[in-house]
């Protein structure tokens, strides 16, 4: 049987001023750091056979403070999706900007077709089933930690599980 921690990278600038993410990266807070520190010191109890990161500077600097110096694999599949325009604007500027895209991508996720050199919820899908299938997710056991993004957690979450409900209707 497989034991995995999904672990959310820990706060950044950009999430305290609602701004959206995806591939670009905002620094951790003060408080990210905290978090990841206060994660590694319960989570330091614990073997971890494997542990992985998303190349992102937030996740990456997240599974420092939590793991140390053990040795992980980073991986671009664990990114989170990319937003294209809307990387670096506000929730709000972005829902005046594009209000039945924005709808989509919280509550309708397979009907929101994303700006230019953005990423569709299918595209996160296959990048995902990649990881799921070089690491062989499905067949191995042990236990592993992955440190990655929001939206990246709840999709590989709904395809070990089979269940597409389960990155439908987000919270921004």
């Amino acid at each position: 049987m497989l034991e995995i921690y999904l672990i959310r990278h820990g706060q950044t600038k950009w999430n305290l001023e609602n701004k959206m993410q995806g591939s670009l990266n905002s620094d951790l807070t003060v408080e990210g750091v905290k978090q990841a520190v206060s994660l590694g010191k319960e989570l330091n109890k614990h073997y971890f056979d494997h542990i992985y990161s998303s190349t992102s500077p937030r996740a990456l600097e997240t599974s420092r403070l939590i793991f140390g110096d053990e040795k992980k694999t980073s991986s671009d599949l664990l990114g989170e999706i990319a937003m294209g325009a809307w990387e670096g604007k506000t929730y709000q500027e972005i829902e005046k900007l594009a209000p039945l895209e924005w709808n989509n991508f919280f509550n309708h996720p397979f009907n929101y077709f994303p700006s230019k050199d953005g990423e569709s919820f299918a595209q996160l899908e296959a990048r995902l089933k990649v990881f799921i299938k070089e690491e062989g997710l499905r067949e191995r056991s042990g236990k592993i930690a992955i440190v990655y993004h929001r939206i990246t957690i709840r999709m590989l979450i709904s395809l070990l599980l089979n269940n597409k409900e389960l990155y439908g209707e987000m919270e921004p």
